[in-house]
């Protein structure tokens, strides 16, 4: 395996569905790697290594950066697609010698660079761009293997004309860029043809069901996921409804995601639901989540959606942006049998799980085929 290898992502908030990504990638290269220094840049360094530390086993030298992201965001006001170009730009234009103060060695002593899985690509948080247009930079002036896996991509603008050829250059510089919804895929293999797009799959297939849940049938437990501004669209007869379905499970459990937003989502819900407890994310990463065939889940959040419809669960999910409603298809695309609901509605329906869906059914398969490419990527076997 080459020895230095840098990945890139947006975990350190924390947040539940970047972390569990981060920790996949963790076990994977605990398994199948040696003695080989390995760089993670993400949003939070402090956050991330007081998360995952302990979780970096094996003989690899693993350290936690966020160097690059202030790098990235030092330079606002422009879009997405002008951030890859600056990215793209950055060496030539003495970006090293201008940010020397800054610890990107490693990115230059790369043998290969993964912007691994996450929706941090956007026009959100467009200053990310500049991660495309740097390795593609890094790959023609130094060889580096380039690629990325599992990338939530989008919403962005349509790209001007004047820009798509250079933009597509830095897109055929990519050894593979995987997607993980196939909308963002049509329109970047529509857009920027020749690259080596791959719709596929969640970096959190990286971790089979079996490593995030144990099987317990002592419920039924409700488990709720609410973004803050969900909450403000529910109206008083929603929350007497919730309450009133509440008391047919023997727990509600509240899914944390960011904890930093979900603080007061938490403290609102639990006035509405005085039984109401936490599942924190630091919980739901080092511990075994209980699950049993009765639970079911209201959910907001994208990968709370993912995993336990994977786990075989039912339920209900909001979808109320481009951003949420792509994300959440994807996941229903897998074939999550979770409903489409508006949480401005009174009705909560339960209708049951009436056979294993298809996200369920084929979640093996889905774990080993997202370790056979990771093993591919990363020459473990031969191509």
């Amino acid at each position: 395996m080459k020895k230095n290898i840098v990945l890139i992502g947006g975990a350190g908030a924390p947040n539940y569905g970047d972390e569990l990504i981060v920790r996949g990638w963790l076990k994977f290269f605990g398994n199948h790697a040696e003695e080989c220094n390995i760089t993670f840049y993400e949003n939070l360094a402090e956050n991330s290594r007081k998360l995952h530390d302990q979780h970096a086993t094996g003989k690899n030298r693993i350290q936690f950066q966020d160097d690059l992201v202030q790098v990235a965001k030092s330079y606002v006001g422009i879009n997405f697609w002008e951030q890859i170009i600056r990215g793209y730009t950055f060496i030539e234009k003495r970006g090293l010698e201008k940010y020397a103060g800054y610890q990107l060695t490693p990115l230059l002593e790369a043998d290969i660079i993964h912007l691994h899985g996450g929706g941090y690509l956007n026009n959100y948080d467009p200053e990310k761009g500049f991660y495309i247009g740097l390795l593609a930079a890094l790959k023609e002036k130094h060889g580096t293997e380039i690629f990325a896996t599992g990338i939530g991509f989008g919403p962005v603008p349509v790209p001007g004309a004047e820009i798509q050829g250079v933009i597509h250059d830095i897109f055929k510089q990519f050894r593979l860029f995987e997607l993980r919804d196939v909308d963002n895929f049509r329109f970047l293999k529509k857009t920027f043809g020749e690259a080596a797009f791959h719709y596929g799959l969640d970096d959190c297939y990286l971790l089979s069901t079996g490593d995030l849940f144990q099987r317990d049938e002592t419920g039924p437990r409700l488990y709720l996921s609410y973004l803050s501004y969900n909450i403000s669209q529910a109206s008083e007869r929603y929350w007497d409804r919730l309450k009133k379905f509440s008391e047919k499970f023997e727990e509600t459990i509240f899914w944390e995601s960011y904890p930093w937003q979900d603080k007061e989502v938490f403290t609102y819900l639990k006035k509405k639901l005085p039984n109401l407890k936490k599942l924190e994310v630091k919980d739901a990463l080092d511990h075994k989540v209980k699950i049993g065939s009765k639970d079911f889940v209201i959910c907001s959040r994208f990968h709370v959606h993912f995993v336990l419809a994977r786990a075989g669960l039912h339920g209900i999910y909001m979808k109320d942006s481009k951003y949420y409603d792509i994300k959440h298809q994807s996941i229903v695309d897998r074939g999550s049998t979770f409903t489409v609901a508006n949480f401005s509605s009174s009705a909560i329906v339960n209708k049951g799980k009436i056979f294993d869906s298809p996200i369920t059914v084929c979640d093996m398969s889905s774990h080993e085929s997202k370790l056979e490419l990771s093993k591919r990527m990363y020459s473990l076997c031969s191509p």
